[in-house]
């Protein structure tokens, strides 16, 4: 009798989960539908999930019209360069601050975190114009050059609180042996806290594939426009296409098999990263 309550209750626990996770892929299954439908059709039924054929007609249009391989290639340049930088500098100032035991560290760990309450808009305009004043408008500059100088308050946050949890005795028996400080951090430190590098890393990857806001502030020239500015132009041209035509309804075939391309590489990361980027955010709070 008991077995047979067990077997329901994981029944009942496995149609549950199911259901939310059908609710939570709900805009992905609507976004996957309606990037393989015609005009015609969604003009016809624009309130069905499902089309009433099958086409890639409007990944056609989207990859024949615009240079996405460009847009690609200016996406994988700061995604990549930029996860380098985080990661590895990062990973130095939080080694800094885990490892040497200096007066006042802790008052000036604290100030440096205080910055993360400080709303990036309100330094938007500063930071345009010093941009500006160093000719890096309509250049990868303005995405790449910051993350090398500290790679960003919250991920040091995650790279000390791991390094705390390393043990002291691992580093000293290294100083026995006569390795040097930056051995210590090379041999030691890094390997054994690859994987928050690697959340952080995913993190990093996110933030700078999905950025639309920094591209619309500094890159002008269509020739290095990223995949997010790509199919932000791409939906405002149909948009004016809708009213120059007349049209009821958008092209939403087009728009959203443009966002179709630029996600398939986020769920591909995601399903080959998930374990490590669980096991990266539940180390963060190892103390030493």
């Amino acid at each position: 009798m008991k077995k047979n309550h067990k077997k329901l209750g994981k029944i009942v626990t496995y149609l549950l989960l199911i259901s939310i996770s059908v609710v939570m892929l709900m805009p992905l299954i609507v976004l996957f539908a309606t990037s393989v439908r015609t005009y015609d059709d969604l003009m016809l039924n624009p309130s069905k999930l499902f089309g009433s054929s099958f086409s890639l007609e409007a990944f056609g249009k989207v990859l024949g019209e615009n240079p996405y391989l460009r847009y690609l290639g200016n996406t994988l340049i700061i995604t990549v360069v930029s996860i380098l930088g985080c990661c590895l500098t990062s990973a130095l100032v939080a080694y800094g601050f885990a490892r040497f035991k200096v007066p006042g560290a802790g008052i000036i760990f604290a100030i440096f975190m205080s910055g993360m309450i400080i709303p990036g808009q309100v330094l938007n305009i500063p930071m345009f114009e010093m941009y500006k004043n160093l000719g890096w408008i309509n250049t990868f500059y303005p995405f790449i050059v910051p993350v090398w100088f500290g790679g960003g308050i919250f991920n040091i946050f995650l790279q000390r609180q791991f390094m705390r949890g390393i043990p002291s005795s691992l580093m000293e028996a290294a100083e026995v042996d006569g390795c040097s400080e930056f051995g210590i951090f090379v041999r030691i430190a890094l390997p054994l806290a690859k994987p928050v590098i690697i959340t952080i890393a995913v993190f990093t990857f996110l933030n700078c594939w999905n950025d639309l806001y920094g591209p619309l502030l500094y890159l002008e020239d269509q020739s290095v426009w990223t995949l997010a500015k790509g199919n932000y132009m791409i939906y405002q041209a149909e948009l004016g296409n809708q009213g120059i035509s007349g049209g009821t309804v958008l092209p939403w075939n087009i728009i959203s098999a443009a966002n179709v391309i630029t996600i398939i590489p986020i769920v591909i990361l995601y399903f080959f990263a998930q374990r490590v980027f669980v096991e990266g955010i539940t180390t963060t709070g190892i103390k030493g």
